[in-house]
């Protein structure tokens, strides 16, 4: 198997990929949240670190106790309460536009409807709107309502492509479908997660020091790590990798 083979893993392969990351990333259990408070959040996030997402959210909220009074204020006012999350005047004209077009077709600001909702149901409402995509989607159904999704990020897009998943020429939204109905909804919070952790730690991108294959507990099932061969020097360097998790939109509250 070359490293651009693809394949359709089993449900027990992915079960199983899914139990090693764990073992080693840990473990969650959302507790659900406001779908529009975790709708702005996402928006919030994009080219930016959690840190600073984290403490721009938190300033628009105090500045803006409600949506309807970020609605109400300017993009100027908007901008000045999210600096901190960069690209501040972008992000409030965004916010205010999505706020807008949301009340326009309900009429208010509401969508607690959305915890009793199935999860098609709310992803065929949220395509609705101009810029929200099956990434933003996907964050807000598995963060914000504890409901079965797979938000596929660049670090899943990454390592899914070199476990063979998907197509090494796969965009995102093909990425999208293919994971949303590989990957077990039971497995679907954990492993986004714990991949985005095993991509920065171990599966990095060739631009930042590429994948340590020899420290990866899941190489036996990839098809680009059973590929790359490694002197025994390598592989204990590599064993060397700390581990850490992620847990940004888990555990914000």
């Amino acid at each position: 198997m070359t490293p651009q083979s693809t394949f359709t893993p089993t449900k027990r392969t992915i079960r199983r990929i899914h139990e090693l990351l764990r073992g080693i990333y840990g473990s969650r259990q959302p507790t659900p949240r406001d779908a529009l408070d975790g709708l702005i959040l996402i928006v919030l996030s994009q080219a930016t670190n959690d840190i600073n997402c984290d403490r721009a959210f938190q300033s628009l909220k105090k500045q803006f106790p409600t949506w309807d009074d970020v609605l109400d204020a300017t993009d100027e006012e908007v901008a000045d309460a999210i600096r901190s999350g960069g690209l501040a005047n972008q992000k409030a004209k965004r916010v205010r536009q999505l706020l807008a077009e949301i009340k326009a077709d309900r009429g208010s600001l509401d969508l607690s409807w959305m915890r009793d909702a199935s999860a098609t149901e709310c992803e065929v409402y949220l395509q609705k709107f101009h810029g929200v995509g099956p990434k933003t989607i996907a964050c807000v159904l598995v963060f914000f309502l504890n409901k079965p999704a797979f938000p596929v990020d660049t670090h899943v897009h990454r390592v899914t492509k070199r476990l063979g998943w998907i197509r090494p020429q796969a965009g995102a939204d093909e990425a999208h479908k293919v994971l949303r109905e590989l990957v077990p909804d039971d497995c679907k919070l954990d492993l986004h997660v714990n991949l985005i952790s095993h991509g920065r730690a171990i599966c990095r991108a060739a631009g930042n020091g590429g994948p340590k294959c020899g420290a990866c507990p899941i190489r036996r099932h990839c098809a680009f790590g059973k590929s790359v061969k490694l002197s025994k020097e390598e592989v204990a360097m590599q064993r060397q990798t700390t581990f850490h998790g992620t847990d940004f939109f888990v555990t914000l509250e």
